[in-house]
């Protein structure tokens, strides 16, 4: 994201159009942190958490604090991203759009802020850290988000589904020490295997969607994205579980 000199043209530009495409919250948003208390909603937010009485020294302190932190998670999930080989290459191209898009404006932002001559003028700019970004509420958990998401689908899936026709061939050739336990784990596994092919379907996609602009709005724009990710973690989790009973059932 480019800042000229803090707030980036696409940026507006996505706010006053409310796009919500893959391309655009790449451009326009980092993906958020499981916490979000670090990026307070309003103006008056930041005010309180530097005093109304900050010097220009104050805030430039914590503006290179705020950015520097922001820095080092971007640049860790860039790699991260680059090194997933689960990935699709257009959620990688979009996550990559997005990290470096902060990264570029967070490192803006810290220069501008210190060189900034007056305390109102960089106030505006260290609220901008926030309010315009997004980098621990929505870039990060993005980028999590869809990883996960696209490892689900290209790994974990299909692993499960195999070790469920594995074993549900083994329970029909060979006899269990627990034949009950076994089918009903077998049972239960596949409705979790249903349930995590269900959930990962679309996850990248609605985790690409939230922009800043709308986490601004309502948190939900993310805590709804994260709840999804949560529950097919929940339902290959189950998977997981339902393949050692069966095993257990099977051998002892």
């Amino acid at each position: 994201m480019n800042v000229k000199p803090v707030i980036a043209p696409l940026a507006v530009a996505l706010v006053t159009a409310g796009a919500i495409t893959a391309s655009a919250a790449g451009a326009f948003a980092a993906t958020p942190s499981p916490t979000t208390s670090a990026e307070p909603t309003t103006t008056s937010s930041h005010r309180s958490h530097l005093g109304k009485d900050a010097t220009l020294q104050q805030i430039q302190a914590a503006a290179t604090s705020a950015t520097g932190t922001r820095i080092g998670k971007l640049n860790a999930a860039i790699t991260q991203v680059n090194a997933d080989k689960t990935l699709t290459s257009s959620d990688r191209s979009t996550l990559l759009s997005t990290l470096q898009g902060d990264l570029a404006g967070m490192q803006q932002l810290q220069a501008k802020i210190a060189a900034d001559s007056t305390a109102s003028q960089a106030r505006t700019d260290y609220t901008t850290i926030f309010r315009q970004y997004r980098v621990l509420a929505v870039a990060l958990p993005q980028e999590r988000i869809v990883r996960e998401a696209d490892r689900t689908t290209t790994t974990a899936l299909p692993r499960l589904q195999a070790a469920e026709q594995k074993r549900s061939t083994q329970l029909e050739k060979q006899q269990a020490k627990d034949t009950a336990t076994a089918k009903a784990a077998l049972a239960d596994l596949q409705q979790q295997i249903t349930a995590v092919q269900s959930k990962a379907q679309g996850l990248d996609a609605a985790a690409l969607a939230v922009t800043p602009a709308q986490f601004n709005q309502s948190h939900s724009a993310i805590t709804d994205v994260r709840s999804k990710a949560k529950a097919l973690r929940t339902a290959e989790k189950a998977a997981q579980k339902d393949i050692h009973t069966i095993r257990q059932a099977l051998h002892g």
